[in-house]
């Protein structure tokens, strides 16, 4: 009976061993399933990283192209631009010469400052078109936004105190932006002394 009981024993033991081994190759097989799994989604998003690696080359260099480009037409728009301006200035030009001609040729005095007005005229209009206009000064406020002070004067009304009585150099502006400040004198109020407010107040005899 004892010997019966032995051999039962060994032949569980192999049983157990058996499906040990059976689960043991299950496992490595569903891990070598799911190595190839990620291999392959590793694979994938490889492909798909070359993919926008390719795209992203493509808009740059398609970006690159399109500042080239651009830089071009802006280079070719300011020649036309400048070509424009020339042209205006080329016709002011004529006439300055036209009126050089006819003061060497002893023009009167008075159709050169005819001759020279009309010049006035035309640069001022060229101006306008480019969208030049003056600095308001003379007779107004001084505004350091607009204006330079280059000297001041002493007035006594104090209603003039800091205006613009003279303007040295104009200023301009070019589309609303200050292109260059007018150069002006200043009005300083400067009070009466107290002496010659005595004076005002006494009047002479008789």
């Amino acid at each position: 009976m004892e010997e019966v009981r032995e051999e039962e024993g060994f032949g569980g033991e192999e049983e157990t061993s058996a499906q040990e081994e059976a689960e043991g190759a299950s496992k490595v097989k569903d891990l070598a399933s799911e190595v190839e799994e990620l291999s392959t989604k590793v694979k994938e998003l490889e492909k798909e990283r070359d993919e926008y690696k390719e795209r992203l080359l493509r808009v740059q260099a398609e970006f690159n192209n399109y500042l080239k480009r651009t830089q071009k037409e802006m280079e070719e728009f300011r020649e036309r631009a400048h070509e424009g301006v020339i042209c205006d200035v080329l016709y002011i030009l004529d006439n300055i010469e036209r009126a050089l001609e006819a003061a060497e040729k002893g023009a009167d005095k008075e159709s050169l400052l005819e001759g020279l007005r009309l010049i006035h005229k035309q640069f001022k209009e060229v101006l306008k078109r480019f969208g030049v206009e003056e600095v308001k000064a003379l007779y107004c406020k001084f505004d350091p936004n607009l204006h330079q002070a280059v000297m001041q004067v002493d007035g006594d009304e104090k209603e003039k105190d800091e205006t613009v009585l003279h303007e040295v150099e104009k200023g301009y502006l070019l589309k609303g932006r200050l292109l260059r400040p007018s150069k002006v004198v200043v009005c300083r109020y400067k009070p009466p002394e107290n002496g010659e407010d005595r004076k005002e107040q006494v009047k002479p005899d008789g």
